[in-house]
């Protein structure tokens, strides 16, 4: 026994049309504008006072250093983490990560970092070294 098929022509893409009224349109920008005016808060928060390292395991703020000036004597910490003590190191270059109990060691590959808005982050043993404060802040969005 015989099927017919039948066939169809290919469908012709349809352009886009966006509806809405002038109050959506208005939603609209208004929510975009209040974002652009949050983000430039955050930024000048973060970037007020003096350059310091915060270090966190999880959630938990275990220390605040601020950033030695040249001639300073370097700050050593042991954060203590789900793994083990991960050795943090703040001098003139920056705060970095010298020492962790990770088995992959990206946390110290790193290197030091001194400017706002910086992060270092060992996963594993769930420890985080972000800088705050009036350190020039390098970017203003990184994209992939």
């Amino acid at each position: 026994m015989a099927t017919l098929t039948r066939h169809r022509p290919p469908r012709q893409s349809m352009p886009v049309t966006l509806k809405g009224t002038r109050v959506d349109r208005l939603l609209l920008l208004s929510g975009v504008s209040l974002i652009a005016v949050a983000w430039l808060l955050i930024q000048s928060f973060m970037a007020s006072g003096p350059a310091v390292a915060a270090v966190y395991h999880g959630k938990t703020l275990l220390a605040t250093y601020p950033l030695p000036l040249p001639g300073q004597p370097a700050i050593h910490f042991d954060a203590h983490g789900e793994l083990g003590i991960s050795e943090i190191v703040i001098d003139q270059d920056g705060a970095r990560i010298a020492a962790s109990p990770c088995t992959t060691q990206q946390c110290v590959l790193s290197g030091a970092h001194r400017h706002a808005g910086d992060m270092i982050a060992c996963v594993p043993n769930r420890i985080l070294v972000a800088i705050q404060g009036s350190a020039e802040a390098r970017f203003d969005a990184i994209a992939e």
